[in-house]
């Protein structure tokens, strides 16, 4: 018995010393130091805009517009304008060229201390894992719709008239030769005149006989009022057909674009693109359209911040972070002013430094505002 329980006591031993070993091991001191890059992101501004293109188509029978329909308002050619219809601005954060950073740990360290964006943007030292969600955009892409107007394509009357031309043959008999009269009928093309002319009557022709449905003036009218509201609008649809024959199709469709511009420390503003009446929205180096400029007004908001000083001390062991800054953003189109937002813009600011000290606690966790670098909270 004695001996059982001495075997169980040495059991009990070695557990004990590989659990403390094990214990030990979490927490360990490297020999070799161990350097993470993580970046700080810089304000990148992003001009959403959503532009109207109207496709004009003049009509076939625009000439004979006022002389059949007594209209005058007709498109006179073919053409493409553009509008700006609206815009959009957002900052969104972008890694920064100029402020790559090292951190070197060589004491407790631990590969998850430090969370990155996938961009290689920091999110934060020591902090709780958490599932990340991508959310795209869906965005939707409209093409140019070509416009034709053709008369035959809806003509109740032949494109083509004919005309009878009396000819005549020669016929011999049994005494002498005689001219015999011969009617031939030719098909001959009606003129665009003629064709206006009958167009015209027809729309007259739609008018009254909606004119009539409506006022209840046929002897059978539609048996419900389901078929009544269709047939009226059929009437009106080709109606409207025929019209733009004379007046001519507007067709209008939206598209949206997306511009970039990075602010730069110590500028006003500059180009962010061009609007061409005839292309719509293009890039800046495309002079064939007025320019839409973003201009800055940097408030100073942190001219008056003092930072600690660190001179002496290894920049590697050193957090970097940033003090946003805050700017008045205008968008115009030349003395037109279509935007005003007050922003923070990280590279406005300055960039503040604590000592990497803090991260051996593992009780601690900064989080980031990955888009403007500035630290979000510091918790245990």
């Amino acid at each position: 018995m004695n001996r059982n329980i001495f075997k169980l006591l040495v059991a009990i031993l070695i557990v004990g010393g590989t659990i403390g070993n094990l214990s030990a091991q979490k927490r360990r001191t490297l020999e070799t130091p161990n350097t993470v890059i993580y970046a700080l992101p810089q304000t990148v501004l992003k001009v959403d805009v959503v532009a109207e293109k109207t496709i004009m188509k003049r009509g076939p029978f625009a000439d004979y517009a006022k002389k059949y329909l007594g209209i005058s308002d007709v498109v006179n050619s073919d053409g493409v304008e553009w509008k700006l219809k609206s815009i959009e601005l957002n900052g969104i954060g972008e890694v920064d060229p100029e402020q790559f950073h090292k951190i070197t740990t060589s004491v407790d360290y631990e590969p998850s201390l430090i969370a990155l964006t996938p961009e290689g943007l920091i999110r934060g030292f020591n902090l709780k894992k958490s599932a990340s969600v991508n959310v795209e955009k869906e965005v939707m892409k409209l093409s140019s719709e070509e416009i034709k107007m053709e008369y035959g394509k809806f003509s109740i009357d032949p494109i083509i008239k004919y005309r009878e031309d009396t000819t005549y043959k020669v016929v011999e008999t049994d005494t002498a030769f005689i001219k015999v009269p011969v009617l031939e009928k030719q098909a001959l093309t009606k003129s665009l005149e003629e064709k206006a002319e009958e167009a015209a009557h027809q729309i007259f022709k739609l008018r009254k006989r909606r004119f009539k449905i409506l006022s209840s003036n046929f002897e059978v009218l539609p048996p419900d009022g389901k078929a009544y509201e269709i047939l009226v609008k059929e009437l009106a649809k080709l109606e409207e057909e025929y019209i733009s024959m004379f007046v001519g199709k507007k067709v209008s469709i939206q598209k949206s674009y997306q511009f970039s511009y990075s602010p730069k420390q110590g500028e006003n503003g500059g180009v962010i693109f061009r609007m061409s009446p005839q292309m719509g929205p293009v890039e800046v180096n495309n002079l064939g359209g007025r320019p839409v400029r973003v201009d800055f007004k940097n408030l100073n908001v942190t001219n008056q911040l003092a930072i600690l000083p660190t001179a002496g001390v290894n920049p590697q062991s050193l957090i970097f972070y940033r003090v946003p800054g805050v700017a008045d953003v205008t968008l115009s189109n030349g003395k037109s002013v279509l935007l005003k937002k007050r922003m923070a813009i990280a590279q406005f600011g300055k960039i503040a430094k604590m000592p990497a000290e803090v991260l051996l606690n593992e009780d601690y966790s900064i989080e980031y505002y990955p888009e403007l670098g500035s630290i979000k909270e510091v918790t245990k």
